[in-house]
């Protein structure tokens, strides 16, 4: 087969050749970069959908963080009282069991006059009066005290003779006042 076109129109087809296979090159790279854009769009709407999914999460997450902070704070305040109250309850003393336990340690012939009690020093040192008949009578009621299990650390502080003297607010048959230092077992005392 021979050639009989010039050189110049061989040329000009080869260049519409070329042309055609570039305008197909464009055409195809036209439909990859809008592929490339429908999908950037696509992942850029479903990540502004995740972000505003995960925002609305997150500030609901923090109205109920409030609500529980508040309702948090509550029970802080309850268990704190429930701690005071614990205190208190552990604290107590039941007197109706500790006059009676003390009565029995004081000897016969002695009267009690006064007993001061307190919870909130039953681990020191109180002071207790009796009356008595005699002076042998403070000797009597500190051994009968130490021989208790409800003291530990029993003390003669004072013993004053009246002498029957009648001015007194105490009677007649008792002339003896003796004041005793006592600690009580707060162990005891609690049961």
């Amino acid at each position: 087969m021979i050639n009989l076109l010039p050189p110049q129109e061989k040329k000009q087809i080869s260049a519409g050749r070329v042309n055609v296979i570039l305008r197909r090159y464009c055409i195809i790279s036209l439909i990859f970069a809008g592929l490339l854009f429908l999908t950037i769009g696509g992942f850029y709407l479903f990540l502004e959908n995740s972000r505003t999914s995960a925002q609305a999460n997150i500030d609901e997450g923090n109205a109920k963080l409030a609500q529980y902070q508040s309702t948090q704070k509550e029970v802080s305040e309850f268990k704190k009282d429930l701690d005071s109250a614990k205190a208190i309850i552990s604290s107590e003393a039941h007197y109706s069991t500790i006059i009676p336990k003390i009565a029995q340690y004081i000897p016969s012939g002695m009267v009690l006059d006064s007993l001061t009690l307190d919870t909130s020093a039953l681990d020191k040192p109180l002071s207790l009066t009796a009356l008595g008949k005699n002076k042998d009578d403070a000797i009597r009621i500190k051994t009968s005290l130490e021989k208790s299990e409800i003291f530990s650390d029993v003390h003669l502080e004072t013993v004053v003779y009246s002498g029957g003297n009648q001015s007194s607010d105490k009677p007649a048959d008792y002339p003896i006042t003796i004041t005793i230092s006592v600690t009580p077992k707060p162990e005891v005392l609690k049961q």
